[in-house]
């Protein structure tokens, strides 16, 4: 079964980090397919808060029946008191693009 990941970002070397990461998983049977397409039906969405607009972008996310229950994950280089408005939103996961390079594989896959 292939578990489907929408990435938000305008980072390329983050983005070129998940595509690796997932093409690194298919190596061990793990099927996963990265995509930037938000209307596609996703097991994971992962916003990139470096970019302002996607709070906003999680924000009617959420607002939205389709996505109400669907996992959010977020990444953000630096916190700086920006936590609180990101899980008020909606976010239900918060890490720095760091320790996300750390544990990717283990998010990737479940």
């Amino acid at each position: 079964m292939t578990r489907r990941i929408v990435l938000l970002t305008n980072d390329d070397n983050f983005k070129s980090f998940v595509t690796i990461s997932a093409l690194t998983l298919t190596k061990l049977n793990y099927q996963i397919d990265i995509s930037s397409d938000i209307s596609q039906d996703a097991d994971l969405i992962i916003i990139d808060f470096d970019s302002s607009e996607n709070l906003d972008l999680l924000k009617s996310l959420r607002q939205d029946p389709r996505y109400e229950n669907r996992k959010i994950f977020g990444v953000i280089t630096d916190f700086k008191n920006k936590s609180d408005e990101i899980f008020k939103s909606g976010c239900d996961s918060l890490m720095s693009k760091k320790e996300f390079e750390r544990a990717g594989n283990n998010i990737l896959m479940y």
